[in-house]
């Protein structure tokens, strides 16, 4: 695990020629999203957010990921300048909202239920479910887009709030990624025999993408640390750190 300092920056700003105009600082936000992002947890924020911050730090910049609710991250990312954020799914709406920075993971999108219930087996049984996503994750969209009614589809703030519809009894099933949702169980003291991951759906890569104001070379910098990464199991060892034995395809 590759220990960054923690002090409370945006940026680091290079040393520069005088005269030199000094290129603003580089935020980086995220949401509660364990294990890819855990708020409040220093010595472990997350295996993406280690990650990123590392990428950054050989690029340049003493990044420290800021906390923010999901949706309000995303707004962030999108409409300001110089502000990235992790870990955002790539998706066609997406697209032209951001600059796609660095592919960091790739995550799998399936249906989770309560154990001793029938598993979600089949696109048709999960059609007639009442289910639960994250709101302003790509979840809802994918379900539409395989003919899912939206009226049966509730939109949570949390991956906490969605389990806990799940437990009330008042949806069938979460809809979501298998890592996210079931480390989520795990890290809340709930029981993972009492849940069943079904039917993946769909796939996704997951992306560092910032608003506009990364120029090419920064993004260059980033590239060849990623690469670096790569090729000597930097990047491997910190998944497995958090637990995580990825495809090797899923880091490529």
């Amino acid at each position: 695990m590759f220990f960054i300092s923690r002090r409370h920056l945006f940026g680091a700003a290079l040393a520069l020629p005088a005269g030199a105009r000094a290129t603003p600082s580089l935020r980086i936000v995220s949401g509660d999203l364990p294990p890819f992002a855990i708020e409040g947890q220093p010595g472990r924020p997350g295996v993406l957010v280690e990650l990123v911050e590392e990428l950054a730090r050989r690029a340049g910049h003493a990044v420290k990921v800021e906390f923010y609710p999901w949706a309000r991250a995303m707004q962030m990312a999108s409409a300001q300048p110089r502000v990235a954020i992790l870990p955002l799914t790539r998706t066609p709406e997406r697209e032209p909202h951001y600059q796609w920075l660095l592919k960091l993971y790739v995550q799998h999108f399936v249906f989770i239920n309560r154990a001793g219930r029938p598993p979600v087996s089949s696109l048709e049984q999960a059609k007639r479910l009442k289910l639960t996503v994250l709101r302003a994750s790509p979840n809802l969209a994918q379900l539409q887009r395989h003919g899912f009614k939206e009226e049966l589809v509730l939109q949570a703030h949390s991956v906490e709030d969605m389990l806990r519809q799940l437990e009330r009894g008042h949806v069938d099933a979460i809809y979501g990624g298998d890592v996210i949702n079931m480390d989520k169980v795990r890290g809340s003291g709930r029981d993972p025999a009492q849940f069943q991951v079904g039917l993946e759906l769909e796939s996704g890569e997951v992306w560092l993408a910032a608003s506009a104001g990364i120029d090419e070379a920064e993004l260059a910098r980033l590239q060849d640390a990623r690469q670096a990464m790569l090729r000597d199991g930097s990047i491997e060892r910190l998944f497995k750190a958090y637990g995580i034995r990825p495809r090797a395809e899923d880091l490529r």
